[in-house]
């Protein structure tokens, strides 16, 4: 007898493995009428605004990454935020975003260096597009968890 996973109870599931029913708002149930993809960018908001409040206390200053993380979980988020630049723009919009993230002192001038020689490395993609404000808001995300890790 095969047994479909998606029949389950998820409130049954829980209590099996004694985990609390999440706690839901009613807005989060009906929903804005969001697409999959500014659902996915809200949601990286959220971790980006929860990363700033967590290191608010830690006299955040600008760069917000000054040196590349040592971990392999830092190396590894460095170059999938690499692979995610140039997947997005191509090689030449990569590079003038990690320019325009130093200027605003999101990274340092050594970060930007070491990034832009890693950009060379990857392939140039069959379809860029311009960088618009989610993937900088990405951008930042993957540079407040990388400085977490430094």
């Amino acid at each position: 007898m095969v047994v479909n996973p998606r029949e389950y109870d998820p409130t049954e599931l829980r209590n099996l493995a004694g985990i609390a029913e999440p706690e839901i708002a009613e807005s989060e149930l009906t929903g804005p009428g969001l697409t999959a993809e500014e659902s996915i960018r809200a949601q990286q908001f959220r971790e980006l605004l929860s990363l700033r409040t967590a290191r608010a206390t830690a006299d955040l200053e600008r760069p917000y990454l000054q040196s590349a993380p040592r971990s392999d979980v830092g190396r590894r988020l460095l170059y999938d935020w690499v692979e995610f630049l140039t997947l997005v723009g191509g090689h030449s919009p990569a590079r003038d975003a990690l320019r325009y993230y130093r200027e605003l002192g999101w990274i340092a001038p050594e970060i930007q260096h070491a990034i832009a020689g890693e950009i060379g490395s990857m392939p140039e993609p069959v379809h860029c597009r311009s960088f618009e404000v989610g993937d900088h808001r990405l951008s930042l995300l993957y540079i407040a968890t990388l400085a977490s890790l430094s």
